[in-house]
């Protein structure tokens, strides 16, 4: 039937629902749609269905529809306005009004990059698990285009084009096969559409919404998976690149485990086979409406890119997408190969266990260099030598080492190892085994002689040693089938005349899988497949077993580095910057990018002495190279640390316990003081944070009290921040203490637990008199108070070496970590006699690293630093230049509404408006990422995250405090005045 015209379609939207608007017709497979806008903007759709659909089906969708909008009214889906009945050619038909959704179909939005595939995965993802609790009978009607069925489609094979028919029928009978694995994962409502018309792209590039739920079935969720990646790889000439990020991004919002990963090739294979049949099908009985074959010139192409890569190598590039081993037996095999059950013999005539090898670097080298080689290893007195394993070598040069994906780089990464000994030489099978292969392979650059041979662990799993460039003789002395014994030689070194003109050597490979490939597997692969060929193709050198390092450091694209971290690490680890730096070394208060480019570090107050110093450096190395074990033995580094950390506190503060991290120092102060009094509770301060460990986030309403938090414990007790800025008594510090007061007469705690500067508060110094004030009502109700100087100790104040002591106060427990080590994992408790005493009730306090000798060192050497270059004058010295300089800049930018805190540990807080303070957030991120751009690294904090933070290593010179002030001025300029 011919569609009517826009305009009677508009017509219509105002006869029945009072919508005046005009109209554009929009593609449909049977329903006809048309977008109205109204006054010139895009306002609503309307959809009016096949007079043969049926109207419980529009019912489920409109339930569909209602159930998202209630669930999850985050999701940008359409939202359903009203229905009503229309006649037309004598058909009565259903029409529904749908909100407009702003945005360009996928298919129209442009190449998609990786940015945008990761967020269709996960907007997928967000759907999918938004319809999990949905349930309607129509979920399990017969439906051509659910997974669960699709083997139905069988019968429509002979409408196929016939050069698709042997995909449509292998694809579809195996998923016959796969149906009771399928059945047996969790069932769900899923869209089950996620094609490249029905999603929207924003001006934003990213994913704007999606489409149509007259698809949405019941099926397992990977389904919906398999979905979207079918339909993303559609126009890519690598169809695998494209659906990777999509899979990476789901995984991320909606973890996929290994059996569904299991399935997943074959699904999505399944759905480009349910799209050729069912278009041939739909072709059939409408072979005027061109909507029905949009997609199938893409899916051609994308059917004929998949199927000539290897159906397990996909699932290894699918398993490594989502942080898991490519290839689940490499553990196991490996783990064997490792272990005493496993005796090999040399494969060739040296004793590899004992006669070090000379290494070579063929990373950059000549043919003459090559051609060398055996005068070279000659030369060295070594009796082989040894090319290495993952190393990215630029003697590839030929055409035989081109791309094996059309968007792919050209092969460089050696995947075996070589040994290098002259031509003639035996070669012998390490382990008993069978040859499942051999060949004469003659082209230049290639391997020459080669054999596969085929070898089982105890429990009988395979796995294949592949030996190549060896003489041409050995195609008539072995052959496929014939059992090789231990140590039985088997082949000869070949000379170059045979061995695709190398020099004599035998390149030894191991593979887990051989996914359907014999000689011809790959000894070079592209840079970015090393991840999952590693997993294919281990090193060998666990068979070989030469004592050597070999195996050179990957080089790894910023780009690669974030998909990894994605992929291993997990989400709850950020990131700082919008654009993240791959940095790669530090020196003093710089940190270093890949690049070389240099940042003004004033973030890191872990490396306190400065990134790199050499003096901590080298004490490290010593101590490392001479001795490092635990606090069970008599030792004198831990001895000398002790002593000297602990003259640099007020009496009685001289008892030191040593731990790996601030952290674990709080955990254990607070161990201490609920021992010492008996008693659990523990007062603290608004927005204090005191570490990560549970015992912390317990203590840390900067923790408990944002996103993810769960509120304070039964046993801490929240007081107000005495933030002399914002905090409603000024700078009146005994009147903010008057709480800590109250609490201690209400139910007298265990501890007053506080940070000397409050940095994740906003660099909020106690306001005076407050400490003093606190520490007397917490003494009175005969509560310990534990000063936490793990941000803003050792010196980072300027006039004293610990910031409790400009209070005038003395703690009864000081925790201590970040800088005491300069970044080596260290941390400390420095407490009274009687505290310690108190603590000692029959329970050993030990600490398996805690105080071990190099970390002893590099705290002795942070001290002999601090001392010998003067550099807690020195922070007073910057510090008093960069805040007067700050407070220069607040007079030219009025979003600087206070510069606040001591020596090196600043912070100014942005405003909109001086008078109500009300916090610049997003310019403050915005000023954060400029300087970050000009060449210095600032970071926020606050409650509102407004406040620029400043603690830098403490060598910052005076021309980096220029460099700072000079950056953060033409910053703040480039926000501009956002005062009221």
């Amino acid at each position: 039937m011919t569609q009517p015209s826009a305009a009677l379609l508009a017509s219509w939207a105002t006869e029945l629902f009072g919508v005046s608007a005009s109209a554009t017709l929009l593609p449909g497979e049977l329903d006809w749609n048309v977008r109205l806008d109204a006054e010139g903007v895009p306002a609503y759709v309307l959809k009016v269905h096949h007079p043969a659909t049926d109207p419980s089906v529009l019912d489920f969708q409109d339930e569909i529809l209602a159930h998202l909008a209630r669930t999850a009214p985050e999701l940008a889906v359409p939202r359903l306005v009203a229905t009503a009945g229309v006649s037309f050619g004598g058909h009565a038909r259903r029409a529904r009004l749908l909100e407009w959704l702003p945005g360009t179909v996928w298919a129209d939005a442009g190449p998609p990059d990786e940015t945008r595939l990761r967020a269709l995965g996960s907007a997928v993802a967000r759907l999918d698990a938004a319809l999990a609790g949905f349930e309607h009978p129509a979920l399990d009607r017969p439906y051509r285009w659910n997974m669960r069925q699709a083997v139905a489609l069988l019968g429509d094979a002979p409408f196929v084009d016939e050069a698709l028919r042997p995909f449509v029928h292998t694809t579809l009978n195996r998923l016959d096969e796969l149906l009771p694995a399928l059945s047996a994962l969790p069932q769900q409502a899923i869209h089950n559409d996620a094609n490249e018309h029905n999603i929207l792209v924003g001006s934003d590039g990213g994913v704007a919404g999606l489409l149509d739920v007259g698809d949405v079935v019941r099926a397992p969720r990977v389904c919906g998976l398999a979905v979207a990646l079918a339909y993303a790889q559609l126009g890519h000439a690598d169809p695998m690149a494209a659906a990777l990020p999509v899979l990476a991004g789901y995984h991320a919002e909606s973890p996929v485990t290994p059996q569904e990963l299991a399935l997943l090739p074959d699904l999505v294979d399944a759905r480009l086979a349910m799209s050729v049949v069912n278009a041939a099908v739909q072709r059939r009985s409408d072979p005027d409406n061109s909507y029905l074959t949009i997609s199938q010139t893409e899916v051609r192409r994308a059917i004929g890119a998949i199927t000539r890569e290897p159906r397990e190598l996909r699932e290894a590039r699918f398993r490594d997408a989502c942080g898991y081993r490519p290839i689940p037996r490499e553990r196991r095999i490996v783990a064997w190969l490792q272990s005493a059950a496993c005796d090999p013999a040399p494969v060739i005539d040296r004793n590899l266990a004992a006669d070090p090898p000379l290494v070579l670097n063929w990373t950059h080298t000549d043919p003459a260099t090559m051609a060398a080689v055996g005068s070279q290893v000659s030369a060295s007195g070594h009796t082989f030598g040894l090319g290495r394993y993952r190393e990215d070598r630029d003697v590839y040069r030929s055409d035989a080492y081109a791309p094996s994906r059309s968007e792919g780089q050209p092969r460089t990464v050696h995947l075996g190892v070589d040994l290098f000994v002259p031509a003639g030489e035996p070669v012998f099978a390490p382990l008993d085994g069978t040859v499942h292969s051999v060949e004469y392979r003659a082209d230049p650059y290639d391997y020459g002689g080669v054999v596969l041979l085929e070898h089982a662990t105890d429990d009988g799993e395979p796995f294949w040693l592949l030996i190549g460039h060896l003489g041409r003789e050995v195609v008539s002395s072995l052959t496929p089938g014939r059992r090789v014994r231990r140590g039985e030689r088997i082949a000869w070194v070949g000379a170059p005349a045979e061995n695709g003109n190398w020099p004599p050597h035998v390149h030894v490979q191991l593979f887990v899988t051989l996914l359907g490939r014999s000689t011809d597997l790959p000894g070079v692969i592209e840079r970015d497949d090393i991840d999952v060929w590693e997993s294919i193709s281990p090193d060998p050198n666990v068979l070989l077993r030469i004592p050597v390092s070999h195996v050179p450091a990957r080089d790894r694209s910023k780009q690669e580095l974030a998909r990894r971290r994605r992929a291993n690490l997990a989400p709850s680890l950020s990131l700082s910057y919008a654009d993240p730096l791959h940095i790669v070394a530090g020196d003093g208060a710089y940190l270093v990018d890949a690049d070389g480019r240099r940042y003004l570090d004033l973030v890191n107050n872990v490396a306190h002495v400065g990134h790199g110093h050499p003096r901590v450096v080298s004490a490290l190395a010593a101590q490392a190279e001479l001795l490092n074990t635990n606090t069970r033995y008599l030792h004198g580094t831990i001895i000398e640390y002790a002593r000297r950390l602990a003259a640099t506190f007020p009496d009685p503060l001289s008892v030191v316990m040593l731990t790996n991290s601030g952290s674990e120092a709080n955990d254990l102060a607070l161990r201490m003081a609920r021992t010492a009094t008996g008693r659990e509770d523990v007062l603290v301060l608004d927005w204090a944070y005191h570490g990560n460990l549970g015992s912390l986030v317990e203590v840390s309403p900067y923790k408990f009290n944002r996103a993810g938090g769960n509120g304070p414990g039964p046993r801490v007790r929240v007081c107000e921040l005495p933030d002399p800025y914002r905090g409603r008594y000024g700078a009146d510090g005994p009147r903010y203490a008057t709480e800590v007061a109250a609490h201690c007469a209400d139910a007298p705690p265990a501890a007053f637990l506080h940070e000397s500067i409050l940095g994740c508060a906003g660099q909020v110094e106690p306001a005076p008199g407050y400490l003093a004030a606190a520490y007397a009502g917490a003494r009175e109700a005969g509560a310990l108070c534990i000063a936490d100087e793990v941000q803003c100790g050792f010196g980072r104040v300027g006039s004293h070496m610990w910031a409790f002591e400009a209070h005038g106060v003395v703690p009864d427990i000081v925790t201590l970590g970040k800088p005491i080590g300069n970044g080596h994992p260290l941390g400390a408790v420095v407490t009274t006699p009687a505290v310690a005493r108190a603590f000692q009730t029959g329970m050993e306090y030990f600490n398996t690293y805690g105080g071990n000798p190099v970390s002893c060192a590099a705290g002795l050497a942070v001290l002999d630093v601090l001392r010998d270059e003067r550099l807690m004058a020195h922070a007073a010295e910057m510090g008093t230049f960069l805040a007067a300089g700050l407070t220069e800049l607040s007079t030219r930018h009025s979003i600087i509404g206070d510069v606040r805190g001591r020596g090196l540990f600043l912070g100014v807080d942005l405003v909109e408006d001086r008078a109500t303070k009300r916090p610049a957030t997003e310019a403050a991120a915005r000023v954060v990422e400029l300087a970050r751009e000009g060449g210095v690294l600032l970071s926020l904090d606050g409650p509102h995250g407004n406040v620029v933070k400043i603690k830098p290593p403490m060598v910052l010179t005076r021309a980096d405090a220029d460099t700072a002030l000079t950056t953060l001025d033409r910053a703040l300029a480039m926000v501009g005045d956002v005062t009221a």
